[in-house]
């Protein structure tokens, strides 16, 4: 720190590995008169990084409290999730007894985008929220979940026909990041019945980037399922049952990627009707892809029909995205 009492030096800090940080001197702050929960803005002025303080603490945002004592494990770690996904910008748990404990609830933080531990002592711990959902766009959110979704399915489909288990178990490890910014989609959705400030933008409401975001997140998860199998299989399949699974993967996600430019794009996107008679025929064709496994009793048959499995429900989720855009696009039309 300088000698003088209005310049003070600090390291950026990298914590929960998603949000840089910069702590100030508690006394130093004072002085400046910086309180807990005063707003400050950061802007570039001559190539130097200046933070002008605000008017004062800004409104008092929504705050619980979490008592370790009364909850088992599990159920600390979904209640810490819970408020998040509320729209709670202050979480304090309280009445931790154990290590267990400690590290269930810490573990639940870092799920969460932008949610960090600020103090911890003895007894408990107090995590904020460090994301003003005025300043996320919902739109850039889903885009990314899409891109890791998909990219997720690809890759677990070419582990799968390699039954490459250690390609695969890296494919499934990416569905924590989906579940993340899923969560974040959540938490703008859940503030937005709430404050009616958080409103559509786009023509798109938050509950349709939601529920884009729910189908997304299921997609992720039979990604996961799929990598998940090609470590249980022996070894590659056919190689003509090989390409077909492929080609099939590449399909159901043309599917649900047309279906949401449809939704987020309802002037220019696709037409969303061609989009659920492609996902019919395709379904259809996987139907009796599954028949013919079943007839010819392939070795490990039962694990490429779990496959094929999810292929469907990967189609179905793009078909709910695709009706969810024709519904917009009607209301939409209606006003």
């Amino acid at each position: 720190m300088h000698d003088d009492n209005t310049t003070v030096e600090r390291k950026v800090q990298l914590t929960g590995g998603s949000t840089y940080t910069v702590s100030l001197p508690k006394e130093w702050a004072r002085e400046q008169g910086i309180e807990p929960g005063t707003g400050v803005t950061l802007h570039v002025q001559d190539d130097q990084l200046v933070m002008t303080r605000g008017q004062g603490p800004v409104e008092q945002t929504p705050e619980t409290t979490v008592d370790a004592a009364e909850a088992d494990v599990t159920t600390l770690g979904r209640s810490v999730a819970a408020a998040y996904i509320a729209g709670c910008e202050s979480v304090r748990v309280e009445n931790i007894h154990s290590g267990t404990k400690r590290r269930a609830a810490t573990r639940s933080i870092r799920r969460f985008v932008g949610f960090e531990v600020m103090t911890e002592n003895k007894q408990g711990l107090h995590a904020r929220t460090l994301l003003d959902v005025a300043d996320l766009s919902p739109a850039q959110t889903l885009t990314q979940i899409e891109r890791t979704t998909l990219d997720m399915h690809t890759e677990s489909l070419e582990a799968l026909v390699a039954a490459d288990g250690d390609l695969g178990e890296q494919v499934a490890g990416q569905d924590d990041t989906v579940d993340r910014l899923f969560a974040l989609v959540s938490r703008v959705f859940h503030q937005s019945l709430a404050e009616p400030a958080v409103t559509a933008t786009g023509g798109v409401s938050p509950f349709e980037y939601y529920m884009a975001a729910r189908q997304l997140e299921r997609v992720a998860d039979h990604a996961q399922k799929i990598a998940t199998l090609a470590g249980r299989l022996p070894g590659p399949p056919p190689e003509a049952l090989s390409a077909g699974l492929v080609a099939f993967g590449e399909r159901a996600r043309s599917v649900v990627e047309r279906a949401l430019d449809g939704l987020l794009d309802p002037d220019d996107g696709p037409a969303l009707g061609s989009v659920v008679t492609d996902a019919e025929t395709l379904l259809g064709e996987l139907g009796a892809l599954d028949e013919r496994l079943y007839d010819r009793s392939l070795e490990n048959g039962y694990l490429l029909g779990l496959v094929v499995d999810s292929l469907v429900r990967t189609t179905e989720y793009g078909v709910n995205i695709a009706e969810a855009g024709m519904r917009a696009r009607h209301r939409r039309n209606s006003h």
